[in-house]
Order: C-alpha cells, then structure tokens, then sequence
C-alpha cells in the first residue's frame, strides 16, 4: 500500500461549507468528522484500506485544547468537565496507533489551520504520532485575494513546528494549504 494524504473538515460548530471547501482544494483523501470518535474511527479506515497516512491537514474551529467538532464532542489533549462521549483524546489515537488500528508513515506531517493549537495539543499530537505537526500561536485566517482563498494561512503570531513532541521552530506568519 501507498502513503496517503488526508485532509479532515470538521463538521458541527459552524463554517463547514469553507471546512469543505478548503479540504477539496487540497486534492487529499477528504474526511468529515462530527466527533472525536468518529474522526479517530476515520483514520482507521483510511489506513487499512488506503495505506498508511503520511500528510494530513486539519480545517476547523479550535481553542488550545483540540479541535472542536459538535459541542463538547470534539477531538482534545485531555478530557474536560462537559465532555460527551462521543469526544475523543490524543491517548485515545496514541492507543489505536500502538494496536496498529491507524497507521501512520514514519515522520508524518500534520497541519492544523484552526486557531491557537499551537503549545501543549500540538506538542502531545507530534508525539504521538511521532511525527511533524505545524500549528498557529493564536489565531489563523486565509489570505484573500480577488475575493478569494489564495490557499495561505497566516498566523496573528507564528505558524510552530514541533517535532516528536518537542517545539523545533517558528515557521514565519505564512503557511501554505493547497
């Protein structure tokens, strides 16, 4: 089996029609996750049918602690007081990566366009998958040009890289999507 790209549009907060849109630009495998469950539930079957995960993008609604699906249901760092159980944990992926459940390439990417992920989520993602995730240090927009997404992000801060669960380093204001 080959690598895949994926690219998910969360479903269920508000803005999936521009969710959507940014995910088909990209050209990648397209999922489209109401819940933290359901995403993780996704990637496995997009790694045991298509191969391993190499590259994955993320369009959504967030805050530092994860990505935000249907309300309180969504895909977190740790669980929190008004969770339901449809969300899902990173120790829950780092759980379904060691029982081989999803699989991902050895040094895979993920990036994450929704607002202020950067820091802890981003740090325990890139662990857990042992891999590249690049994330923005507070809020994230796309660059319109014509009236139109060019296909670049900018960050209010900083677009971070972090690598194996460590911060590597800033990758300027501007990050490329498709």
């Amino acid at each position: 089996m080959t690598n895949v790209a994926v690219a998910v549009s969360a479903q269920g907060y508000g803005h999936e029609g521009a969710f959507d849109y940014r995910a088909f630009k990209t050209g990648h495998i397209v999922i489209k996750p109401h819940n933290g469950k359901e995403f993780l539930k996704m990637l496995s079957e997009i790694s045991k049918t298509s191969g391993p995960i190499h590259l994955m993008k993320v369009f959504s609604h967030s805050y530092p602690r994860g990505i935000i699906m249907t309300n309180w249901s969504g895909f977190y760092d740790e669980p929190g007081p008004n969770d339901t159980p449809n969300a899902a944990y990173i120790s829950d992926l780092a759980e379904l990566i060691d029982k081989r459940e999803i699989l991902f390439s050895a040094n895979p990417q993920i990036m994450l366009f929704g607002c202020n992920l950067a820091g802890n989520f981003a740090e325990k993602l890139s662990a857990a998958v042992s891999g590249t995730v690049i994330a923005p240090r507070g809020d994230s927009y796309p660059k319109i040009r014509g009236n139109q997404e060019t296909g670049v992000f900018i960050a209010v801060t900083q677009w971070e890289v972090y690598i194996r669960g460590r911060y590597a380093y800033s990758a300027g204001k501007r990050l490329r999507a498709w």
